[in-house]
């Protein structure tokens, strides 16, 4: 009595992680090797969300040679294997996008930086929800963006 289990076909592992398998150059625009990776929910090019996410980073005085932005839907999968081959980040500001969506399972501390991956992880709230929290907006600046973004205190990139 001898039965495998074909653990791709299994309730093991959900039909929705295939995507990490996915070749992650269509989302990348073009990209290169850059210090910076910013991951986010993918927005209209014709809602607040592109003008209030380059605030954002003017604030840090970083520069377009300085990041990447890679949009995800809602639900979508990227490999993060891939986007570090790829772009080569040593910080990632992921702004309403999941660990599980890189296909991570681990829990970062919001607005604060985490180290993961030999990298500098800054996880936050979505556009929209910053936009509608002022108080999250000024914890996010106070502990996560200026001191890893502005101040480097966790190291020059």
């Amino acid at each position: 009595m001898n039965e495998y289990v074909n653990i791709i076909k299994s309730d093991i592992v959900l039909p929705q992680y295939d995507e990490l398998w996915n070749d992650v150059n269509p989302l990348l625009n073009g990209g290169t090797p850059k210090p910076v990776l910013v991951l986010v929910n993918k927005f209209a090019d014709n809602s607040p969300e592109p003008m209030q996410l380059q605030k954002m980073l003017d604030a840090c005085k970083l520069t377009a040679d300085q990041y990447n932005v890679v949009q995800l839907a809602e639900g979508q999968y990227a490999a993060w294997h891939q986007l570090r081959t790829a772009l080569n980040p040593k910080i990632i500001f992921m702004i309403g996008v999941l660990p599980a969506q890189l296909g991570i399972s681990a829990m970062f501390r919001l607005n604060g930086p985490n180290r993961f991956s030999d990298c500098i992880w800054l996880p936050t709230l979505s556009l929209n929800a910053l936009e509608q929290q002022a108080d999250v907006k000024k914890h996010l600046w106070g502990n996560g963006m200026k001191p890893v973004l502005v101040d480097k205190a966790y190291g020059d990139f």
